[in-house]
């Protein structure tokens, strides 16, 4: 029989009681890690937990005791044998209030010292499970050194996938949070057709109606089993079977495994996104500030993409739920709740979200993008919901194009704005001569605007629209 002794002897210097209290002599069935926080789902009982206290950070005073207390509580009430705290990553050391709520719920409290990493513990356990000669978990250390190798490859969420579906027998998929592309894998027979929509329909039903909430669900294939995979403090989505019912001892610390690799390779992405981030918020500053220069210098110190020389500027004031919502290409800042977005003048127009508000203007020399930063800012913080206006100075204003999307609209734009514009922009002059009230004008111009994303009245706009109209018109005449 393991006991806990029995562990720590093994671990030696990896594992070791926080305080001198006898440790109770029923068997350990396992040794998971988790930062979930109610981790309980996952286990039988008479487990060692190992975490690094995620469910405390951020918290402190009255609000850190509570949580102590019911996070002790939750897993006293699910059976777990001992918790296990690993120092460095989340705490330095132990909290008083995690202390506290061990003593009084009679849990032993272990520590893994910050060089150890928690894979020792659990060879050390293995060990005494090879050792007692029950080699079907015996077995189990090397899948999980499967595992474990897997999330080392470049691409570690298919292979993690694959050896979690080649150890349980049946098919497993991966559904990251947000953008992320789906893994998964048939243990060498054929997917169920569909399975992977089906599954994203149901996460998000899931993810919806609580944190962490799990289910077994009936697809069009079977019954399947769905659980969250997360880190503590972010989700990063689920982990499904092709199986319905708990896992058994054996199972659960491979799947335990593989949904630790899948949460701490999501929470290493969301870090290094947040950096590029960071650094291309840098380049946008510096180009705005006119220090292309400095930008381009920057740029190739951090082995980016090369800056382009031409580029548009773009100004969108409802940064929260651009946020949220929305994935920006180009260089990104964000600056007191305004977003700026530098993108390279590949194409007529800027690419941005349908249905944000904001300005932008070029394309431009990226030398003087700076030039007009502050002019497409002021337009943007006055445009209308759901409208982009261009600013004008740009390199060349696309008016032959606009031309030909006023011609294809039905509601007898061309000729309205052709009015509008002859007489510089005055409701019942061009109301007269179309034989229509000005309010016709008025919402004709707005729908105008709305299809082309430009500003009428802007003065270079109006010009080389314009001078495009009459073009059109002199030509239309010879032929």
């Amino acid at each position: 029989m393991i006991t806990l002794a029995r562990l720590v002897e093994a671990a030696k210097r990896d594992l070791a009681p926080y305080w001198p209290i006898p440790l109770p002599r029923v068997e350990l069935t396992g040794v998971h890690v988790s930062e979930l926080e109610d981790p309980t789902m996952f286990l039988y009982g008479g487990e060692l937990l190992l975490t690094v206290g995620l469910q405390l950070t951020g918290l402190d005073g009255d609000a850190r005791q509570e949580a102590a207390k019911n996070y002790v509580q939750r897993l006293v009430e699910g059976g777990v044998a001992a918790l296990g705290l690993g120092l460095g990553s989340g705490h330095a050391m132990v909290p008083d209030e995690l202390r506290a709520a061990c003593v009084e719920a009679g849990l032993p409290l272990l520590t893994i010292p910050r060089e150890s990493p928690f894979l020792a513990v659990s060879r050390a356990y293995w060990e005494l499970v090879r050792q007692g000669g029950e080699a079907e978990l015996t077995a189990l250390l090397g899948l999980q050194v499967a595992l474990t190798r897997a999330a080392a490859q470049d691409d570690a969420e298919p292979e993690i996938v694959r050896e979690l579906s080649r150890a349980l027998g049946t098919w497993v998929a991966y559904l990251p949070e947000g953008d992320g592309a789906p893994s998964s894998a048939a243990n060498g027979a054929e997917l169920p057709p569909g399975l992977l929509a089906e599954l994203t329909r149901e996460s998000a039903i899931l993810r919806n109606a609580r944190r962490g909430a799990t289910g077994n669900i009936q697809l069009a294939s079977g019954v399947a089993s769905l659980y969250p995979v997360s880190d503590g403090p972010a989700a990063s989505g689920y982990l499904a079977l092709g199986r319905s019912g708990q896992l058994a001892a054996a199972e659960r610390h491979l799947f335990l495994t593989a949904s630790t690799l899948l949460a701490a390779r999501a929470a290493g992405q969301r870090n290094a996104a947040a950096e590029r981030r960071r650094a291309e918020g840098m380049l946008a500053a510096l180009v705005l500030e006119g220090h292309d220069d400095a930008a381009r210098l920057l740029a190739k110190q951090m082995d980016s993409d090369p800056l382009p020389e031409t580029a548009f500027v773009a100004v969108l004031p409802d940064s929260e739920p651009l946020a949220a919502q929305h994935a920006l290409s180009g260089l990104v800042l964000e600056r007191s709740g305004v977003v700026f977005v530098l993108q390279a003048a590949s194409s007529p127009y800027p690419t941005l979200p349908k249905g944000v508000r904001g300005a932008w203007g070029g394309p431009m020399p990226l030398r003087r993008l700076h030039e007009i930063g502050s002019q497409v800012a002021e337009v943007a913080a006055s445009a209308p919901a759901g409208q982009l206006i261009r600013v004008g100075h740009g390199l060349d204003l696309p008016a032959d194009e606009w031309v030909d999307e006023l011609a294809s609209h039905p509601g007898q734009l061309l000729e309205t704005v052709r009015s509008y514009l002859a007489h510089r922009g005055q409701w019942e002059a061009a109301g007269r001569e179309l034989g229509v009230h000005r309010n016709s004008v008025r919402y004709r111009i707005a729908q105008a605007k709305e299809l082309l994303g430009v500003d009428l009245d802007d003065p270079d706009v109006a010009a080389q629209l314009w001078l495009a109209l009459r073009g059109r018109s002199q030509a239309t005449r010879n032929d």
